[in-house]
């Protein structure tokens, strides 16, 4: 081919069997009319689900994580509680359906004189914040269950074989020295490595306070960043490396306090807990002050990341509800039928909230940290909507190496939605046009698109591009099909 040609030619853009979601700009050729929009979770109506109420609790917890156990069909709840200052505590709670929790009595830990509770043992060294993942893949049974958590200015390993009895690693901690707050831990099968995010230390300074429940303006010591390490073991890990910082259009006083990772359809999403610690209002303790909510963030290696729709809140308390001013994502968790995320909230802000925590604010309790549930429908993050206007997208040239058929994850209940396929310059090709699509007028996650003309993706040799046209419809994700 000639050199000049081939340096002409549009950039092809190579995809797989997964599900194509639209939560950055890879696939993306051109939009008309249409635009891209974050869809919040709804949270369940019965929410808190989960509320501290033994007396070996406390009044809130800091960090959870959830594990679904497949073989078992169960949900495995563990939070950190803090009922007395500088005596953490770590428990255990199971479901059925992944909504209701039972304590179940361990036996475990003695307290007031009874082992009759859900109290576990801390592995040395133990502070406040984990997580835990259960490692289908590991040979040894006594390391079947992997936790990281804070430990001495690091994090700290501990290995289970039931998620219940746990031996820290020795030595800990196996990274060092990092923030603290919940890391997010996982098997990589893309890398063949286990992969953590967390805090990188840095340029952490003390925060000073100056009355009860009112700190000074920090905003000038930007503390919580993410960074990532990898592992072969998840013992001997890499130094830290910073993928992810607050900038300048995040404005003065905003920090990342976590982010669970969730590898999802060949890529990376990230739920990105944020921290406003100061916004310059003249109340300390009103307005958006040290509150937290999240935000939607997207890789495709796992190390560059796109903060999504223009950082956008994901999920955020309600106003005068139980999560109204810290809501931290804690566990996400891909269903058959839906993404339920695990959520932390408090109508407390993050300041001064040991001395906050049971007073009365304008008529309301303030209350400690529970556990809500929120849920989107699959592939449901963001999609590309038009409105009365007919509207279209039109992808890259896409090469994919086997495929029969074209699936839409759309909604188009209240319009509809048609698919050309073009040539790598933008013909239509023959067959494949919009008249001879078969248009899609309802909400579905898995539309088969067809042609009249019975022509399918396997006759196509060449590159081609997806035109979709929409009107008054969203579309989710596509994928191509064998």
């Amino acid at each position: 081919m000639n050199e000049l040609l081939v340096e002409r030619l549009p950039p092809i853009v190579d995809i797989g069997p997964e599900r194509q979601l639209f939560l950055d700009d890879l696939l993306i050729d051109s939009l008309e009319n249409a635009a891209r929009f974050v869809h919040q979770p709804r949270k369940l109506a019965e929410n808190p689900v989960f509320e501290m109420e033994k007396p070996w609790e406390g009044q809130r917890f800091l960090y959870c994580d959830v594990v679904k156990d497949r073989d078992k069909g169960t949900y495995n709840l563990w939070y950190s509680i803090y009922p007395e200052v500088n005596n953490p505590g770590l428990c255990y709670a199971v479901s059925e359906d992944g909504i209701h929790f039972e304590r179940p009595e361990l036996g475990l830990v003695e307290f007031n004189g009874s082992t009759a509770n859900n109290l576990l043992a801390l592995p040395a060294g133990f502070a406040h914040d984990m997580t835990v993942a259960k490692d289908e893949r590991e040979q040894d049974p006594a390391r079947r269950y992997k936790m990281a958590y804070y430990y001495a200015g690091g994090v700290g390993m501990a290995w289970s074989p039931d998620g219940l009895r746990w031996t820290a690693h020795q030595p800990n901690p196996v990274i060092a020295p990092t923030g603290d707050a919940s890391q997010s831990l996982f098997w990589d099968q893309r890398y063949g490595l286990y992969v953590m995010y967390l805090r990188p230390n840095g340029h952490h300074k003390k925060r000073t306070w100056r009355n009860k429940g009112v700190p000074y303006d920090a905003s000038v010591f930007p503390t919580r960043r993410m960074g990532r390490a990898e592992s072969i073991d998840a013992a001997s890990w890499t130094h830290i490396e910073e993928v992810l910082t607050p900038d300048q259009r995040d404005g003065p006083g905003t920090e990342f306090y976590y982010m669970p990772v969730l590898p999802y359809q060949g890529a990376y999403l990230g739920f990105l807990n944020v921290y406003h610690e100061f916004t310059g209002d003249s109340q300390p303790l009103a307005g958006t002050n040290y509150t937290i909510d999240a935000q939607l963030t997207f890789s495709r290696d796992g190390r560059q990341w796109t903060r999504v729709c223009d950082r956008q809140v994901f999920l955020g308390g309600d106003e005068h509800a139980w999560d109204e001013k810290r809501l931290y994502i804690d566990h996400v968790q891909v269903e058959d039928e839906c993404i339920r995320i695990y959520y932390r909230g408090s109508n407390i802000p993050h300041a001064g909230i040991n001395d906050l925590l049971g007073t009365q604010h304008n008529g309301r309790l303030l209350r400690g940290d529970a556990l809500g549930i929120a849920e989107l429908r699959v592939d449901g993050f963001v999609s590309i909507a038009s409105g009365d206007q007919p509207g279209s997208l039109t992808t890259r040239p896409l090469r994919f190496d086997e495929g029969n058929a074209l699936r839409l994850n759309a909604d188009a209940s209240q319009g509809e939605v048609r698919v050309e396929v073009r040539t790598l310059y933008g013909a239509v090709i023959d067959g494949f046009s919009l008249d001879e699509c078969l248009p899609l007028n309802a909400d579905c996650t898995t539309h088969e698109v067809q042609w009249r003309s019975g022509r399918t993706l396997a006759q196509l040799k060449e590159p081609v591009r997806l035109h979709f046209s929409l009107r008054q419809s969203q579309l989710y994700s596509f994928q191509i099909i064998a």
